[in-house]
């Protein structure tokens, strides 16, 4: 018999009892379907990720005040100071793309005819160079503007909206902040969500000495955003960072007043969650298929117990035990491959259905594709081979008497 010929015998035989084959293979579905959906959920959820580091700026480091505990809480507080900036800046600028300090206040905004609240960033030229930000109109805070203090802002799309919502064109046009008139004199290009969900989008940027000496009354750094030239340079200049503030500050390593991080370690409890959600869908996809191949096993050994006569008539006119374990290994093979295509089909339905649902890009790949039809292959082939083996080794004569 031909290797054509057998699975024409094989699906005509499934197909005699299709509801017992059908559930035979669900396990088999299952399984197949939850990595398949699953390990595109991840990727989706990764690739989001990394879209939106990328728009963070690439390789950024930060620098706050207070060291952070292991629970995340901030011990030790002491304020970063103009001081610490120039001495990172004097001693680190050749391996530093630029060092950007940055004061965030929260303030209600309002024009003639619209108010928002928002978040009020003083900073200097430095930060569009540190975080690669591009202006969709107009131009960024000057180091002029700063030595002036310059009554002047930039505002991100969303704030454009909120107050602007029927103006394209805004530059020129004035917003007030307390007592104080700010000039828009430029509006960000859109960034979007960061890795924590806050709307880049969603705030205003002034010159620092503007907000210290006109607004917030007082000199209090939030933030230093400073950043490397690669990726592979960021771990040596956090400890370079390091040394020089604790030479600052006169402090011993591991007892910090500050923290000192990278955009990408703040990203790491994401990653995680992502891959420890995708093993247990593997453990979980891997028990189905188990229990998927126990109930092939079982079906296998029924149907020889069902068609043991036909065994011995097939042999009887010349079939071998190897022509007659083919013929059984491969409806094995073939119940779990039909399980397996169903749970493909399946498993990128529900890929895509996730990907609408959370908003994430479709990420479907395609080694992930051929792994779990492989797999369902393989969970033919180890649990169909004892039935299989089983009939082989039928005696014709007892077989024909079988009834």
């Amino acid at each position: 018999m031909s290797f054509l010929s057998a699975i024409r015998v094989a699906l005509g035989a499934l197909l005699v009892h299709k509801g017992r084959s059908f559930l035979t293979s669900l396990g088999i579905v299952i399984g197949i379907s939850a990595v398949i959906a699953m390990v595109s959920a991840g990727d989706g959820a990764r690739f989001l990720l990394e879209d939106r580091l990328n728009s963070l700026g690439n390789n950024l480091i930060l620098i706050r005040p207070g060291s952070r505990t292991a629970q995340g809480m901030v011990a030790d507080f002491e304020p970063i100071t103009g001081e610490d900036v120039r001495a990172v800046r004097q001693r680190l600028g050749h391996e530093l793309v630029a060092v950007a300090p940055t004061q965030v206040t929260q303030r209600l905004l309002t024009t003639h005819t619209a108010h928002h609240g928002t978040s009020i960033v003083g900073c200097t030229h430095d930060l569009e160079l540190a975080r690669g930000w591009k202006m969709q109109a107009g131009r960024f805070i000057s180091a002029e503007d700063d030595k002036k203090m310059a009554s002047v802002c930039i505002i991100g799309v969303t704030v454009q909206k909120k107050l602007f919502s029927h103006q394209s064109n805004v530059l020129g046009q004035s917003v007030r902040v307390d007592r104080l008139n700010l000039r828009i004199v430029g509006v960000m290009a859109p960034k979007g969500r960061s890795p924590t969900g806050a709307d880049q989008d969603d705030q205003v940027f002034m010159p620092l000495t503007t907000l210290q000496r006109k607004l917030a009354g007082e000199e209090r750094l939030t933030l230093i955003i400073t950043g490397t030239r690669n990726e592979g340079e960021i771990e040596k200049a956090k400890a370079d960072i390091s040394r020089v503030l604790r030479e600052r500050h006169h402090l011993k390593p591991g007892h910090e007043t500050f923290d000192v991080n990278s955009v990408y370690e703040i990203a790491d409890l994401a990653v995680l969650v992502t891959t420890v959600l995708q093993s247990l869908v593997a453990i979980v996809a891997s028990i189905s298929l188990v229990v998927g191949g126990i109930g092939i096993m079982n079906i296998m050994l029924v149907s020889v117990t069902e068609r043991t006569r036909e065994i011995g008539i097939r042999m009887a006119i010349g079939a071998t035990p190897a022509n007659v374990l083919t013929q059984f290994l491969i409806e094995a093979i073939v119940l779990s491959l039909t399980g397996g295509l169903i749970g493909v089909a399946l498993g990128l339905g529900a890929a895509i259905g996730l990907a609408r649902l959370t908003g994430w890009p479709i990420v479907i790949s395609p080694i992930a594709v051929l792994v779990a039809g492989g797999v369902s292959g393989g969970v033919g082939v180890f649990f169909g081979y004892y039935p299989a083996w089983k009939a082989s080794r039928l005696d014709p004569i007892q077989a024909l008497r079988h009834e």
